[in-house]
């Protein structure tokens, strides 16, 4: 990303435009002693998926606004069901690789608490 974001500052530059400086991410740190390991007992489905533009054809649910975009709050769709990586999703940075992690904290949070909740209950 930083490379790309070079090459777009040396376009810029080359032009003599004037642009607000374009935030730049370190590198990505792991802890010393990173979690390698999972329980899925209370996982029952785990999608990945990446691309270049939506196609939630596959998803045969109720969760569709008028032009066809799943209705979310913050990547939270109802009942289980949450989605990452969408235009906008929490912030900006949402559909980017390097903006995915405060996303994924803020999801597996909530994940977290409504599985507390039905085992709870």
């Amino acid at each position: 990303m930083n490379r790309l974001l070079d090459a777009i500052d040396l376009w810029i530059d080359q032009r003599g435009l004037q642009v607000p400086d374009a935030e730049r991410l370190g590198p990505t740190r792991l802890p010393d002693d990173p979690r390698l390991s999972l329980d899925l007992n209370d996982i029952g489905t785990v999608i990945w998926a990446t691309g270049y533009r939506p196609d939630h054809g596959w998803l045969q649910l109720p969760v569709f606004d008028r032009k066809g975009r799943i209705r979310h709050e913050g990547g939270v769709v109802g009942d289980g069901l949450y989605v990452m990586g969408l235009p906008y999703l929490r912030n900006r940075h949402s559909t980017h690789i390097a903006g995915a992690t405060a996303d994924a904290e803020a999801l597996s949070g909530h994940l977290a608490e409504r599985l507390a909740n039905r085992h709870a209950a």
